[in-house]
């Protein structure tokens, strides 16, 4: 039989395991948030999720403190002397039936959500990039480097003043 102190570490652990799962998804969601309003060049709501951002990963470090330390107390129960070796594998070998199949949904669970939230940052950044280089793109055509332009039209009259762009610059 599981010790009383040992079960409540293991409550503990559980509830903890499902406030990570709500941040992964809540960050893959402000993740494809993030890219819908990027395209739409909808910069107030740019501002807002990532200010919205910044609140979760502050959430998340209060998180990450909580799991530490019961995952030290549940190193200290289980004999581990490195914290780091309890894994939520190992600890789920370690657990009767119940708890352990507990354990070992959340942690299913949160690779599920890890590999979703990885697509959705690359997604995302492969979205950041695509709009650098065509923000690039745009300004070199807007604003040339000092490079001679030659148009002309039918007759052979040049159309295009050498050295002038369609702004004004001033470096």
């Amino acid at each position: 039989m599981i010790a009383r102190r040992t079960e409540s570490l293991i409550d503990e652990l559980v509830v903890i395991l499902d406030e990570e799962i709500e941040l992964l998804e809540l960050k893959r969601s402000q993740l494809a948030d993030l890219s819908e309003s990027l395209v739409a060049a909808d910069d107030e709501a740019v501002e807002a999720l990532l200010e919205q951002i910044e609140q979760v990963e502050r959430t998340q470090t209060a998180t990450d403190l909580k799991l530490e330390t019961v995952r030290g107390a549940l190193a200290g129960v289980f004999g581990y002397d490195d914290v780091k070796a309890l894994r939520l594998s190992v600890l789920v070998a370690e657990l009767p039936d119940a708890q352990a199949l507990a354990v070992d949904d959340r942690r299913r669970r949160m690779a599920e959500q890890v590999g979703k939230l990885r697509r959705q940052h690359l997604q995302t950044a492969m979205l950041l990039v695509e709009c650098s280089r065509i923000n690039r793109k745009m300004m070199e055509c807007i604003l040339p480097a000092e490079e001679t332009v030659a148009t002309y039209d039918a007759t052979g009259t040049s159309l295009w003043r050498s050295g002038t762009s369609l702004v004004d610059k001033e470096l």
